[in-house]
Order: structure tokens, then sequence, then C-alpha cells
């Protein structure tokens, strides 16, 4: 973890300690495909993307389906969300609900452009 960038002095050395230690190389890989095949991450995305935000990594493989799956519904592209999930990886964390929620506030109530949640 320190290789890749991370300050042992900080709590997200921490986190990415603790979320690479509970992964194997398998699931690593499951969910690097995931995130290739539906978003078009690099492998070096991953990574940089891992570095902002470690727990992204502990989600499950279904949870970042259910997530893409979601945004895409909502009339997000494909590379609009690989752009938020790059920006704030966070964003594959929130519930359907919350998602949802959000953008109607946001494009309904607000007259927000869709292309404005995502910049």
């Amino acid at each position: 973890v320190v290789e890749m960038g991370f300050d042992p002095k900080t709590s997200r050395f921490v986190e990415a300690l603790k979320v690479l230690y509970q992964l194997s190389d398998k699931t690593i890989e499951e969910k690097l495909n995931i995130l290739d095949k539906r978003l078009g991450f690099t492998v070096e995305d991953v990574w940089e993307t891992f570095k902002k935000y470690p727990i992204f990594l502990a989600l499950s493989e279904q949870k970042i389906a259910n997530s893409i799956e979601t945004y895409l519904g909502l009339g997000f592209s494909e590379d609009e969300l690989a752009i938020m999930v790059k920006r704030s990886a966070s964003c594959l964390n929130y519930t359907e609900e919350t998602v949802k929620k959000k953008n109607e506030f946001l494009v309904k109530e607000m007259n927000w452009p869709l292309k404005a949640v995502v910049s």
C-alpha cells in the first residue's frame, strides 16, 4: 500500500490496507472486469480511484453492478458515469433510492440539465 503512494500516517492508508487484506486476487479481478466491461476502466483507472476512495473496492460485485444499472436507468451514459466514479467513487455506494431522490431534486426541481449533474 505504501508503494501505491499512501501515507502510513493517514486513515486512508489504514482503509486501503484493510480493503486489500480482505480481498482475494480473484475478487479484485472480478471487480476489475465489471468496471472494465461496463465503464471502460483500465487497471490504472481502478487503482487511481482506489487511492481516492479505497472502500470502493470493498463493495460487492452485485452492489457495483446494481449502482451502474441505476445510473444508466436514470439516463446517464456509461462515459458520464465513468467520469462520476473517477471523480467520486462514493457514488457507487449510494442506495438506489438515494440516487433517484438526488437526481430528481437536481434535474426536476432545480432544473439542472443531466449533464450538469455529472460535472
